[in-house]
């Protein structure tokens, strides 16, 4: 008589996938994080100078050193900070967007066929449109003696031709491969001195020069640059162009 054997199928591993929502969760807490941290190293720093009314020479130095320390853990949190609400804004309005689009399929399977739209009259006057959209103009990738360094250049404009000053961030990137994967470096990996995003304030144009430092070994494919403006009164730009130097 054989005996039978009971066959156990494989179990496959379940995928979590975080939704936006939980990743606003984790930058939340980690801004609360930089916060609370911030107010330790305030208070630590406050107790210290007062305390030590007479501190001798060791305390003053070692006290010193630590506010060293302190200043430059804020300074690294604040850069964090200043990602994250740019990560932040982007899963924000990606689920704006997905809202608007379920709202628009829904309305498309239950509303009638639309009618034919009267036309417009013609317009006296030009109006300014009520979210004006920047502007990125020339950008040009320029050699310099330096096989790994390039000159990057570009202008960014507001097209309403209004006066109001216009403040945000400019992020750029560049697409490549690095021992034949694809990379993508950030502006904080390719500039010399490790800054984020380049300031944005102007009133009717704000021209750019950057350079950035391509690693060994990189083989850039494209640039990507994206002008994003604080407050809702204008709306960004972003415009990617294949690597071609000048």
């Amino acid at each position: 008589m054989i005996a039978r054997t009971k066959v156990v199928p494989p179990v496959t591993p379940r995928i979590i996938r975080t939704s936006p929502r939980q990743r606003l969760t984790r930058y939340g807490l980690l801004f609360l994080a930089f916060v609370l941290v911030t107010g330790i190293a305030y208070e630590t720093g406050r107790r210290q100078s007062s305390g030590n009314a007479v501190p001798t020479a060791m305390q003053t130095q070692a006290s010193a050193q630590r506010i060293a320390e302190l200043e430059k853990q804020r300074d690294s949190l604040k850069q964090q900070v200043v990602e994250l609400e740019h990560s932040v804004k982007q899963v924000t309005q990606a689920l704006a967007e997905e809202r608007v689009r379920h709202r628009a399929q829904a309305r498309a399977a239950t509303s009638p066929p639309p009618r034919k739209a009267p036309a417009p009259k013609p317009r006296t006057r030009a109006t300014v449109p009520a979210h004006p959209t920047l502007g990125l103009q020339g950008i040009r990738i320029g050699q310099t003696d330096s096989k790994n360094i390039f000159q990057v250049s570009f202008s960014v404009i507001n097209p309403a031709g209004t006066t109001d000053r216009v403040t945000g961030t400019i992020w750029i990137a560049v697409n490549g491969f690095l021992d034949k994967e694809p990379v993508r470096l950030s502006f904080k990996r390719l500039s010399s001195d490790r800054r984020s995003y380049v300031k944005m304030g102007f009133n009717r144009k704000q021209d750019v020069a950057e350079k950035i430092v391509l690693p060994d070994g990189f083989r850039p494919k494209n640039i990507l640059i994206e002008a994003k403006p604080y407050g809702e009164k204008y709306t960004g730009t972003s415009q990617k162009i294949s690597w071609t130097t000048h």
